[in-house]
């Protein structure tokens, strides 16, 4: 059993992680990572003896509605500060906290809130911009959003809106099907945000037409759209034949577990994104079966209710042992990490010498034994 140490200098903020393997250039190599201000500053070389432990780069989640209590629909700036250490101490180094459905003026209090929690040098998970999950989705395929606060587009807002906030969002989820969606995907893909389809009810044809206008993701995948007829040409063709990116919440209950392994060998690890798409209730162990304060109950690391499949609970730690199990390191660190590094352009994803790095250690049993974030130990 190998040893893993930490050594750091304060001071100099240089700490070197010893007897540690890890991805470089696509290849598992072993040694010790020296780390200057968070940037790999030199590697060391070694023969592995005995089980040694894991560096990999941190998670990045770009669809999470909230972890371990704090929710990310929250105005209060302590809260959200609280939000992102809760994140930290679960490997989870960059997010995209995502923003539930209302009128494009009443996402201003909350963007400004998460303008000043994490200006400057912040501890905790980093934040890497909202994610707009609406206003502009299907009334039919709502699912567990309140359709009440389901918007028709108007552009002139629209625009008005991104010219103040665009710097703040990173992901707008929208259902190509909606009048004037079309050229809302435009002028969002013109202003920089992240065009995701999402749900929606939306024709193969429009599929297509809004990847021509710039949309280049799909919002959890198989949930929220319908799904594949063998018949007719649906959305879900649509995306598969595309090379758009595609969320996936890996529980096993929103998309079980046969037809998530054929998915993946479909598309391929580096077109896959794993999501929490969590609630306040992930990130924490609870027992099968755990009943919650509103009659919900835990199974399978998702929450239903009188049998009814209500949301997820499981987060990019849980979900990354089980990708490791089926694919090894190079694709699990693909789904959980750097497809969604790439979304929000962070450049803290990959291990490579002069490049900044967070880091998630792990022992040979997957166990949490550190998180690194801007070279400091955040646990």
């Amino acid at each position: 059993f190998m040893k893993y140490n930490v050594r750091s200098e304060v001071h100099s903020m240089k700490k070197i992680i010893e007897n540690v393997s890890f991805m470089l250039d696509g290849t598992m190599v072993f040694g010790d990572l020296y780390l200057e201000d968070g940037f790999v500053e030199r590697m060391e070389f070694k023969t592995p003896r005995g089980k040694g432990h894991i560096a990999i780069p941190g998670f990045v989640d770009i669809h999470t509605h909230g972890f371990r209590g704090y929710s990310c629909d929250d105005e209060n700036i302590e809260n959200l500060r609280q939000l992102a250490n809760a994140y930290a101490k679960r490997g989870v180094t960059t997010f995209c906290p995502t923003l539930s459905p209302r009128p494009l003026q009443e996402y201003i209090p909350i963007l400004k809130a998460y303008r000043k929690a994490f200006q400057g040098n912040t501890m905790g998970a980093r934040y890497a911009g909202v994610h707009l999950e609406g206003p502009y989705l299907s009334k039919a395929m709502h699912c567990l959003l309140d359709a009440n606060q389901l918007q028709e587009i108007d552009l002139n807002e629209l625009d008005t809106f991104l010219s103040e906030y665009h710097e703040d969002i990173r992901v707008m989820t929208i259902a190509p099907e909606l009048t004037n969606a079309m050229e809302a995907i435009h002028l969002l893909h013109l202003y920089g945000v992240q065009v995701s389809i999402g749900h929606s009810k939306a024709t193969y044809e429009q599929m297509l037409e809004a990847f021509e206008e710039g949309a280049s993701q799909v919002t959890h995948l198989c949930n929220a759209m319908p799904g594949i007829d063998h018949h007719e040409p649906t959305m879900f063709d649509a995306v598969l034949l595309s090379q758009c990116s595609c969320e996936m919440i890996m529980d096993g209950a929103h998309i079980q577990s046969k037809m998530l392994e054929w998915l993946i060998k479909l598309l391929g690890a580096k077109r896959v994104i794993a999501i929490s798409d969590g609630t306040i209730n992930s990130g924490l162990a609870y027992p099968e079966g755990h009943v919650l304060d509103d009659g919900s109950y835990i199974q399978h690391h998702a929450v239903y209710k009188e049998g009814v499949l209500k949301g997820s609970c499981i987060d990019l730690l849980d979900i990354f042992r089980k990708l490791y199990d089926a694919y090894g390191l190079a694709e699990s660190i693909l789904m959980t990490s750097q497809n969604a590094a790439h979304i929000v352009k962070s450049y803290t994803s990959d291990i490579r010498l002069g490049h900044k790095i967070d880091l998630v250690i792990l022992d040979s049993e997957l166990h949490l034994l550190d998180v690194v974030i801007n070279g400091r130990s955040v646990l």
